[in-house]
């Protein structure tokens, strides 16, 4: 009995003993190849809540910091971005505001426009003129015939004149601007011609005029409300003679004569746009013109070599527009 005892008490010692041994780490005992790579699995997650420790070697929760303030977002929902480039933007080197950025307050942008407008009337780097001109010239020829044709008798046209000139300023002063012009226009007049009894003719006699000039001018502001110009130069006129009792293409029916000769011109200038700035603010930015003048003006030419004895001079007076440009 004693041996069955004590084979009994050895048996159930070494259960027990096998039992506390296999419950201390049962993750130990693995059976077959299906392995769970537990430290590759911690390796590839992407996010956690949690940071390490680097210095004690664990892991906190209390280190973790969120900060939901500072998230960015696109202003314009719309997924298109535009760029808007107002036409005074090149002023902004002057050190202006562009306008329309201080909308709210009137009083800064009122300041701007009239400071723009000032810099912009007085800056015009050029200007277009143009100008309607009566014809109170002198036609020299032989027994006066010019005169009398376009001068006299019914149905006579002594027409005046359309210029256009082109003005390119190469310094501005507060006193005094310089500028070279270039311009050109057309005439016109027509009259029966006479016999050489006196008679008047049934022929109908038609001469363009057609000069072209070159010339240098000086002009002189007055404040931005006025200015006065002369300007003067080298020119050529041509003059081109059709007449009515000659068929089309039949020699004599067409003519046309060339001389050189000379002109000069006056004009006294008023800025339409230099009394109000929020005119001449708003004409900029709709049109970019700098100034709108209304001229009146006096020209004198002289043109003596034609290839017939025929001499054309005098003075002229009229009235016209001037546009100038940045």
């Amino acid at each position: 009995m004693m041996t069955k005892l004590k084979a009994s008490i050895i048996l159930i010692f070494l259960s027990f003993s096998i039992q506390v041994m296999s419950s201390e780490d049962p993750a130990q005992v693995v059976f077959g190849d299906e392995v769970e790579d537990v430290l590759a699995s911690k390796e590839k997650e992407t996010s956690s809540e949690y940071i390490i420790n680097q210095f004690e070697g664990e892991v906190e929760k209390n280190d973790v910091k969120f900060d939901h303030e500072k998230e960015f977002v696109l202003p314009n929902t719309s997924g298109e971005i535009t760029h808007e480039i107002h036409e005074s933007k090149k002023f902004e080197d002057f050190g202006y505001t562009t306008p329309g950025s201080l909308e709210g307050k009137e009083n800064y942008l009122e300041i701007d426009k009239k400071q723009m407008s000032y810099e912009f009337r007085r800056l015009s780097r050029k200007g277009i003129n143009l100008t309607y001109l009566d014809n109170r010239n002198s036609y020299e020829s032989n027994n006066d015939i010019i005169n009398q044709t376009i001068g006299q008798g019914a149905g006579h046209v002594k027409g005046g004149s359309l210029l256009v000139r082109s003005d390119q300023y190469f310094f501005h002063t507060f006193l005094l601007n310089g500028f070279w012009s270039l311009g050109s226009g057309v005439g016109f007049n027509s009259g029966k011609g006479i016999f050489v009894s006196g008679e008047r003719s049934e022929t109908t006699f038609r001469l363009w005029e057609i000069p072209l000039d070159l010339g240098l001018g000086l002009e002189i502001p007055i404040y931005h409300w006025f200015k006065v110009v002369g300007v003067a130069g080298p020119s050529g006129l041509a003059l081109y003679q059709n007449r009515s009792d000659f068929k089309d293409g039949e020699k004599g029916k067409n003519k046309i004569q060339v001389s050189p000769g000379q002109f000069a011109s006056a004009q006294f200038k008023i800025n339409l746009s230099g009394f109000s700035d929020e005119y001449a603010h708003e004409l900029y930015t709709s049109s970019n013109i700098t100034n709108l003048l209304l001229n009146i003006e006096a020209r004198y030419q002289s043109y003596q070599k034609f290839q017939d004895p025929i001499k054309v001079s005098g003075t002229s007076f009229g009235i016209g527009f001037t546009f100038e440009y940045l």
